[in-house]
């Protein structure tokens, strides 16, 4: 999006700030196999590495880490360290199925996160 390769965490957060003075408010970065960081709109950030398990199929991974983040933010009441780790559970357990994973697949991720 800006053109530049970020190597370290303190990168990332720096291009998540400009996303945000950009207009985003909570900015969800998936690092893939490294995990995630949230940086959320007041300026709280979060990090998580990936959980374990065997890649198989990363097609949609990405969005089902947002769709795992919203359902997270849903269910949490606006909770974003709970949508947070969702939203990881959710992408990663997509990218271990053949498939887009099921609520018990991510659940059993989800209680390797928290």
């Amino acid at each position: 999006m800006f053109g530049v390769k970020l190597t370290s965490d303190e990168e990332i957060l720096t291009y998540a700030r400009k996303l945000q003075e950009k207009g985003a408010q909570n900015v969800l970065i998936s690092m893939a196999g490294d995990g995630a960081i949230l940086l959320t709109a007041d300026g709280k950030s979060y990090k998580s590495p990936a959980p374990k398990g065997k890649l198989i199929n990363s097609v949609g991974a990405g969005d089902s880490m947002v769709a795992g983040f919203i359902t997270g933010f849903t269910e949490s009441n606006g909770n974003l360290e709970k949508a947070f780790h969702m939203g990881v559970a959710t992408g990663s357990a997509s990218a271990f199925s053949e498939n887009l994973a099921t609520r018990p697949e991510v659940e059993a991720l989800l209680a390797t996160i928290e």
